[in-house]
């Protein structure tokens, strides 16, 4: 049986704007699978970052739950919550967000700042992530210093040093060339077959093809779920064909 390390239960979210209330997720239900590489996609306006941040904690919801590792993280406090993202979730934003006044290295070692961690261990982490993600010659560089796909690969191993249980990302592509972009999205590939649990957002079609599960929102609500094989290279042309036809049927 699979281990669903997140789950909603009824979850709405809200905003209220000049007065109007604009109900963004409507009842929604959903599961993520632990080791799963998940997508979720959607037109504009369907809720999709909304949903990413409300998993996450990111932000507050409206009603029901958001169950993680079976805890309701919905009725944690903020300080609570603040603990559970820095030491269990990682984030990776299309904005990249380096700190820009510290080098490639202090920006992957910020998020261990006043934990208990092991430096040596964390020293050791740090030094495998800059040569999975082919950065060792750029440690000592400011973020200005380097090219767009090199500050996200630095931004991906800031979210990954605290060995977190789930990575999100919101369209951790959409700043990037298309080089860069598919320099990033093998990286997120990797991971995941290494068994690193992935959820992220994207509109681009190259990066849905990655994960092994798209998840389709359509006005608050999930309008589609596509279950697919582990990516590879080879077969990306019939994964796109099939990957495709389904967002078509969708709408998208």
């Amino acid at each position: 049986m699979r281990n669903a390390i997140i789950k909603t239960e009824l979850l709405c979210k809200s905003f209220i704007s000049d007065g109007e209330v604009n109900n963004v997720i409507k009842n929604l239900d959903l599961e993520i699978y632990e080791g799963d590489f998940t997508v979720i996609m959607g037109s504009s306006g369907s809720g999709k970052s909304t949903l990413l941040y409300t998993l996450s904690g990111m932000d507050s919801v409206t009603t029901g739950k958001v169950l993680f590792e079976g805890a309701d993280i919905t009725s944690l406090k903020e300080k609570e919550i603040s603990k559970l993202r820095k030491e269990k979730l990682g984030f990776v934003f299309q904005g990249i967000n380096l700190i820009p006044n510290l080098n490639v290295y202090e920006n992957i070692l910020s998020p261990t700042y006043k934990t208990r961690a092991d430096r040596k261990k964390i020293e050791e982490k740090i030094a495998a992530l800059l040569e999975k993600m082919e950065l060792i010659s750029h440690k000592k560089k400011l973020p200005n210093q380097m090219s767009g796909g090199q500050r996200q690969r630095a931004a991906i191993c800031r979210a990954l040093i605290n060995n977190p249980k789930v990575l999100f990302a919101d369209e951790p592509t959409g700043a990037l060339n298309s080089s860069q972009g598919q320099s990033v999205l093998d990286i997120f590939t990797k991971i995941s077959r290494e068994g690193q649990s992935v959820v992220m957002v994207t509109h681009d079609l190259k990066a849905a093809l990655r994960g092994n599960r798209i998840i389709y929102l359509k006005d608050g609500r999930i309008d589609g779920d596509l279950k697919l094989d582990e990516y590879n290279h080879e077969n990306e042309k019939e994964r796109e064909e099939t990957v495709y036809k389904f967002l078509k049927e969708k709408g998208w």
